[in-house]
């Protein structure tokens, strides 16, 4: 690996916390950022992309429908519910940090993606994120009929060395490619060998705030307006619209319509005229008096004479417009042109309003303006306001901190992800999370974001979110708790606080918040809290069997039943005066004997009594006691039988984990 990528690599490690990945762990994370980051118009995991161990020849499967990263089938029927077109992308990726291209590599990663595309009782057996990604693909061929457009099917091999089209290599390439293309289930088949150079440049562009010069002849200037810099108003030509939407490779820039509310929405009966409009050389220069126009924000404006540069820009209004221009832009001529406002601005609120009035005249869903509320401006100071610490950063627009490389991107919280940890905290409906957070925001309209809300409670349940990923991801807690982060959250909250839900604006829920904030500043407390809440949920696993195992997260009785199991722990707890079986507490040494350690437990509790076997002292053979505690000393232990009345003490462990 050359000395540039290492430092690209080296600072991705960084900016995601993965500095406990392997090498090549890490520079699949790396890899699978930099590619998905350009088709995908939200924040995501590249943790998300990666396939799971077991998975042979392939190291990222991205499927994107409509600009968004699907990992589940509950988001995959919601987008076909909503959508009446549906455009879908499978993207493969390899990625090795070798010098050079192997043959046999190539061969064994179109093998894989071969696999993930025959019938199920053809397939070889992978795990079980592969199957979940490969049934989230058998619903999409389901929905085949009722769409106009076939997938697209992207492969991508990536490699530290130089491709220098080697003619064996080459044609075997040609060859995989056109097993896919002669199968017909494909609209479009690509395979992009990416070396050293192109990781480098697709890096830099993924980090670089673009930039466009065009002409804009006779343009009318707006000025005097508070909060906006400077505002333009006049016509592009259409040809310099497709410079501003592709990148050098002449490929489209989904990223610049991140603001823009609405996704393209294929050919309906509008954009069908637009279209018409463009190929009609009749029409073709009046097209900027037929045609609505587009509006562009840039963070900077240069002009010189008739030319105008903008940096950073997005087009927030015109989506639909623009993505005609371009699929038609073979058809255009000169004298096509498109109205549009420019306008410099660098207040979000100013954005947040030119993106809400600039979409007024079309129905627009209820969650594309969610962001705009006046309550996420509160909780974003808020998150702000936190100690360095302990602070995450809430993202009111998508992808808004990807250029600060300061921020670890694991401490990025997202409207979904914000959304999923408040219903799943303080309103105990975990499973309702395993939906499209869109229909979440509509069917929750009424009980979250409010605008008297207390934002406490929002920051506290993304803030338990966030430790208890870092846990999975940290070995701190099992692999098997990943589906139930979020049952987890909500069990935490009802050891510590009970299970009654408030409103979000009543001072009990304030109380509440403070009370889980408190805990966080106790490491040891709050990884006690996440374990019992983990043991909890084993409990309801083990008592729910009755539940198939691939729905369970999403059930609302399991929810039901873990709430019980939380309150059944809690009342047991109490019963117990505190002290339980699983505890770790500190205990001082009052007596060493040939086979046992006698301890006063330091706690609150009446009981502070117990022993250590010499079989609990440690994971080896101990011949003498005396060589491994000293009287008077302080040690840790486990509590690993319930209270004995008998001799009226604990059964400890000093074998901790």
């Amino acid at each position: 690996m050359n000395q540039i990528i290492n430092s690209y690599l080296t600072a991705h490690v960084k900016e995601y916390g993965i500095s406990d990945y392997t090498p090549q762990e890490a520079f699949e994370h790396f890899v699978n950022k930099c590619i998905v980051n350009g088709v995908s118009l939200e924040r995501f995991d590249p943790s998300d992309v990666m396939t799971d161990k077991g998975e042979i020849g392939i190291d990222g499967v991205a499927i994107i429908l409509n600009g968004q990263l699907v990992t589940d089938i509950e988001t995959c029927i919601a987008i076909y519910e909503q959508n009446r077109k549906v455009r879908v992308k499978f993207m493969f990726i390899q990625a090795k940090t070798s010098e050079h291209f192997d043959g046999g590599e190539i061969n064994t990663f179109f093998k894989g993606i071969k696999h993930f595309f025959e019938p199920k009782d053809q397939r070889p057996n992978t795990n079980e994120k592969m199957e979940a990604l490969i049934g989230i693909k058998d619903y999409i061929y389901s929905k085949a009929i009722e769409q106009s457009m076939k997938p697209s099917l992207e492969m991508y091999y990536v490699c530290c060395g130089k491709w220098n089209d080697d003619n064996n290599l080459s044609n075997n390439v040609a060859t995989d490619v056109r097993f896919f293309e002669d199968s017909g289930d494909f609209e479009a088949v690509n395979f992009y060998p990416y070396d050293r150079d192109k990781i480098v440049t697709i890096y830099t562009e993924m980090r670089r705030k673009i930039n466009r010069t065009f002409c804009m002849e006779k343009r009318l200037p707006f000025y005097g307006m508070q909060g906006i810099r400077a505002a333009y108003f006049g016509l592009i030509k259409c040809k310099d619209i497709v410079k501003l939407l592709t990148d050098d490779q002449g490929k489209l820039f989904n990223n610049i319509f991140e603001d823009n509310v609405r996704d393209f929405q294929g050919y309906n009966p509008v954009n069908s005229e637009i279209r018409s409009t463009i190929w009609d050389k009749d029409s073709q220069d009046r097209f900027s008096v037929l045609n609505n126009g587009i509006t562009i924000v840039a963070k900077d404006i240069d002009t010189e004479g008739d030319m105008i540069t903008i940096f950073d820009y997005q087009i927030v209004n015109g989506c639909q417009t623009s993505r005609v221009i371009f699929d038609n832009s073979g058809a255009l001529s000169d004298q096509s042109c498109v109205l549009a406002k420019i306008i410099q601005v660098d207040d979000d609120d100013i954005l947040d309003k030119i993106v809400y009035t600039s979409n007024r005249q079309t129905e627009v869903k209820y969650e594309a303006f969610s962001s705009a509320n006046r309550f996420h401006k509160m909780l974003q100071e808020y998150y702000n306001s936190i100690d360095p610490q302990f602070r995450l950063y809430y993202e009111r627009r998508s992808k808004q901190y990807d250029m600060d490389s300061t921020i670890n991107k694991n401490k990025v919280v997202t409207l979904a992800g914000q959304t999923f940890a408040y219903i799943s905290m303080f309103l105990n409906e975990p499973h309702s999370v395993n939906r499209y957070y869109g229909e979440l925001l509509e069917a929750y309209k009424k009980r979250i974001y409010g605008k008297n809300d207390c934002v406490e409670p929002y920051y506290i349940a993304a803030y338990y979110f966030y430790c208890i990923d870092l846990a999975i991801k940290h070995g701190q807690i099992g692999k098997e708790f990943k589906k139930f982060k979020y049952h987890l959250c909500c069990a935490m909250k009802t050891l510590l606080c009970g299970s009654k839900v408030y409103s979000g604006n009543s001072k009990e829920i304030k109380r509440t918040a403070q009370k889980l904030d408190d805990l966080i500043h106790d490491t040891t407390s709050f990884q006690r809290l996440l374990n019992t809440a983990c043991t909890c949920i084993q409990n309801t696993i083990k008592q729910s069997a009755d539940i198939p195992q691939e729905v369970i997260f999403r059930s609302k009785d399991f929810t039901t039943r873990m709430l019980k199991e939380v309150q059944a722990y809690s009342l047991e707890k109490e019963n117990d005066q505190h002290l339980a079986v699983g505890q770790i507490v500190s205990c001082q040494v009052t007596a060493i004997r040939p086979y046992t350690i006698e301890v006063e437990l330091r706690t609150d509790d009446e009981r502070k009594y117990g022993s250590i076997h010499i079989s609990n002292i440690a994971d080896r053979y101990i011949q003498n006691i005396s060589d491994e505690v000293q009287l008077g000393e302080i040690i840790q232990a486990k509590i690993i039988c319930g209270y004995n009345e008998k001799v009226q003490g604990w059964d400890l462990s000093m074998i901790i984990e």
